[in-house]
């Protein structure tokens, strides 16, 4: 009831004319029966109209006597009769409502309430009135509270489905106030000093609350304690009178206090020993047998039979993790290690389907927080002897993707007994990376080795939704949709890419905050501050690098779907322009040389990317394409995942024997795709490709060579007479459009090489005189060469005129080069 209307004196007439006459249906209902029942309601009945007489306000004049007035109340309660019973707690309740009760009172209508309850007598009412005793002010506290905790806990396991769900709302609401009461208190003016924290006192554990909190702070304290002590199946402290608790909703009380007030446990020294004290210890115990479980693997032998991890444990335990890397990552720095770690494991290949995809929730949520990525790799991945956190998490991404493409026949999950769907799926029947059939809509999937798996869903960048974390209901664990793993899995990986970039590359705002604190600091601390950033930048490329390259390499072979695989595109061209910003020159070569692979034919044979490859070898390659794979069917399932737009021949190199490449070679659609990625990669980020122009040059030389594109004047290329009847070239009119296109992209790239600086500019003619040798090597062997190198030379030339002096030399040097040795 709203604080003016106590001095209302309109409801203050209204409030006394309800209890004179509940005490006179009281005492008529009670005169045959229960004479003391009455007798007491015709007494307070006088004292009613006395206290109305001396008090203008009625409140300040029934709080001192509230005990006495509910008395007839209490009694009329105790007859159990149920008329009686109902008419009482009403009455109890308007006077608790306008706060018309005391502290006294309340502990005596509290007691009333556990009789009622122990009697099994109006359980709704009973809520009902707790929580109207508890939220109206704050007059029940401390062992009263706990006494009316109990009760609604008792209430909640009671065998009527109505009052279990109406006393576990109640708990819940009743938890909140209880934390809310202590922000509440935090606003309030005090000038008593407190002790300060013993550490020993709480360790020991009491149904007293430490010295050192204030009133409100202690209530919270001694609850918060109790539910772990419940969840961990131990007796209570101040919670006396507990008979049964399920761990299950005890887990859902911590998650909900955990996830709603982390200011408090942040504040208060006390509340954070217990979140390392007792709630880390708590869950790594409960995560046990998740992971000792061993799926399709027969257990070691042991006395003890090892326990199946059980879905709404793990489930709730997870939910938990998740609030405490994300709301309490400072305070519990190894604990969150330890919690990370546990995530990563749960992605291992043994463990069941429907746990790894709640890890992969998990680490989804994680995945969207910069901030949290940023404190990953400064507390683990940059500390020498620490786990390497940043990276074994996109390692686990990478690894479970594979696992769900290269399940081994007789593995873990062949053991299980699972169902061939749950491994693979099997993909519409397809024409040209379609799928036909009446009514029948290409759906996005993943398509590698002959393993279909769809995607399920799209997630937009922080509005994930997750599926089996929310699913509270449920005791078995549900059926888990078919590529729902592997699509979770590629959105962390996108998610972790984009927030390595934010980290990187920042935003206006963080750079405005930056700049006002470097412009108040010193020199030295610039320094300092820059040296760290630059250490923070490298180690996240450094830790993510290899994994994410795999992984995304794998997905970009596989992707069938346009969107995803631009996905996959922006991704890798994102990490190559940091690592050329950040001049990390090995990993910037090989996402560069992925995305020149993914813009050629599977089969097609470039020297200079193999050696790449090899260059890199510190990458992992255990997401690659095996060297001895059948090359007729990947080049049959490249064409299955996008339709071929173009059909060409092979440019010849002179690292090759002349008819090494005598048949013709197929570019498709997803092709097409990576090389406009190339060429925008190129355009955007000349300046930092240095010696990797060479790799982007030679790829786009080879693709203009297929596409029957040739050079005209001024350099630029062209579709034209070449593409006729006597042509060995095929362009569907799908891609012709696009050849256009693709030759106004190649212009642009040169073109724009007049805003290089003078470095970047030399490597980029550099490159253009390195393939034009090589192409000149092939005149010399009576093979057609290209003159693509030549063309673009010369387009470059003309826009740096200006600059002449910078390009002079090398361009001339080259150009007499050639001309003598032809």
């Amino acid at each position: 009831m709203a604080q003016g209307s106590q001095f209302n004196p309109a409801a203050m007439k209204k409030l006394l004319e309800g209890i004179q006459n509940d005490l006179k249906t009281l005492s008529s209902e009670s005169k045959k029966k229960h004479v003391e029942v009455k007798e007491s309601a015709e007494t307070i009945q006088l004292k009613l109209r006395t206290i109305s007489a001396k008090n203008e306000n009625l409140i300040t004049g029934l709080i001192p006597a509230s005990s006495e007035i509910i008395q007839p109340f209490v009694l009329g309660c105790a007859t159990k009769n149920p008329k009686i019973v109902q008419l009482s707690l009403s009455c109890v309740q308007k006077l608790v409502s306008h706060e018309a009760i005391s502290t006294a009172a309340a502990e005596a209508i509290i007691n009333m309430l556990w009789s009622l309850m122990e009697a099994g007598m109006e359980e709704l009412k009973l809520l009902q009135t707790a929580i109207l005793l508890i939220t109206t002010n704050c007059v029940v506290q401390h062992d009263s509270l706990a006494k009316a905790l109990v009760l609604c806990f008792r209430l909640h396991f009671t065998k009527d489905s109505t009052t279990i769900n109406t006393a576990a709302a109640t708990i819940k609401q009743l938890v909140s106030i209880v934390f809310d009461r202590v922000i509440a208190e935090d606003k309030l003016p005090t000038n008593e000093p407190l002790p300060e924290m013993d550490a020993g006192e709480l360790k020991a554990g009491s149904r007293t609350p430490p010295t050192s909190l204030k009133p409100c702070a202690g209530d919270a304290y001694l609850l918060f304690q109790d539910l772990c002590q419940l969840v961990n199946a131990d007796q209570p402290f101040w919670l006396l009178g507990m008979t049964e608790m399920t761990r299950t909703f005890g887990l859902e009380l911590l998650e909900s206090v955990l996830k709603t007030y982390p200011t408090i446990f942040q504040k208060y020294p006390e509340f954070s020993f217990m979140l390392k004290e007792r709630v880390c210890p708590l869950v790594i115990k409960l995560f046990s047998p998740s992971l000792k479980y061993r799926q399709g693997v027969p257990p070691p032998p042991s006395p003890a039979p090892v326990e199946k991890p059980f879905y709404p444990i793990v489930m709730r335990l997870l939910r938990i993790v998740s609030n405490l890397i994300k709301n309490y990552y400072l305070l519990l720095v190894t604990e969150c290690e330890i919690f990370l770690s546990l995530l990563v494991k749960f992605l291992d290949a043994e463990k069941p389907l429907w746990q790894r995809c709640l890890a992969l929730e998990v680490m989804h949520k994680l995945c969207v927080d910069p901030e949290l990525v940023k404190n990953f790799v400064i507390s683990y991945d940059m500390k020498p002897h620490s786990t390497k956190i940043f990276r074994d998490i996109i390692d686990s991404l990478g690894a479970f993707i594979q696992s769900r493409f290269m399940n081994p026949p007789g593995g873990p999950a062949a053991q299980s007994g699972l169902k061939a769907q749950d491994i693979q799926g099997t993909p519409p029947a397809l024409v040209a990376g379609l799928p036909v059939g009446g009514g029948v809509s290409p759906q996005p999937a993943f398509m590698y080795r002959g393993v279909w798996i769809p995607l399920v869903m799209n997630i937009p960048q922080g509005q994930t939704k997750p599926i089996f974390l929310e699913m509270l209901d449920k005791i078995d664990p549900p059926p888990v949709l078919e590529g729902y793993g592997v699509t979770v899995a590629f959105h962390c990986l996108l998610e972790l890419g984009k927030s390595v970039q934010i980290l990187i590359t920042g935003d206006n705002s963080e750079n405005k905050k930056e700049q006002i604190k470097t412009e108040d600091s010193q020199d030295n601390s610039d320094e300092q501050k820059d040296d760290v950033e630059s250490k923070l930048q490298n180690s996240l490329i450094d830790s993510s690098w290899c994994g994410m390259l795999a992984a995304l390499s794998l997905l970009l072979d596989a992707s069938t779907d346009e969107a995803a695989t631009e996905s996959i595109l922006k991704c890798q061209e994102s990490y190559a322009s940091l690592c050329g910003q950040l001049r990390l020159n090995t990993p910037r070569d090989a996402f560069i040389t992925a995305l020149c692979k993914g813009s050629l034919p599977p089969h097609y044979t470039l020297t200079v990317l193999n050696t790449q490859n090899n260059g890199s070898s510190g990458q992992k390659t255990a997401l690659s394409r095996s060297p001895s794979q059948d090359l007729q069917v990947a080049g049959t399932e490249a064409m299955e995942r996008s339709h071929v737009v173009a059909v060409g021949t092979a440019l010849p190199t002179a690292s090759l024997p002349a008819g090494a490449h005598q048949g013709p070679v197929m570019l498709t659609a997803k092709n097409i795709q990576c090389m406009r990625a190339l060429l925008s990669l190129a355009h955007c980020r000349g300046d930092m490709l240095g010696s990797a122009w060479h790799l982007v040059l030679t790829t786009l030389q080879h693709l203009v060579w297929i596409l029957g594109l040739k050079p005209s004047n001024g350099g630029s290329l062209k579709i034209g007479q070449q593409l006729n009847e006597s042509s060995s070239t095929v362009i569907t009119t799908a891609v012709m459009a696009d050849l256009q296109v693709l030759s106004a992209m190649l212009s642009r790239l040169f073109e724009s090489s007049q805003y290089l600086d003078d470095v970047a500019l030399h490597h980029l003619i550099d490159a253009l005189c390195k393939l034009s040798t090589e192409s000149m090597e092939l005149a010399y062997s009576n093979r057609e060469p290209s003159l693509f190198a030549v063309a673009k030379l010369l387009e470059t030339g003309l826009v740096n005129l200006s600059r002449v002096e910078v390009l002079w030399k090398p361009v001339t040097a080259h150009l007499l080069e050639v001309s003598f040795s032809y």
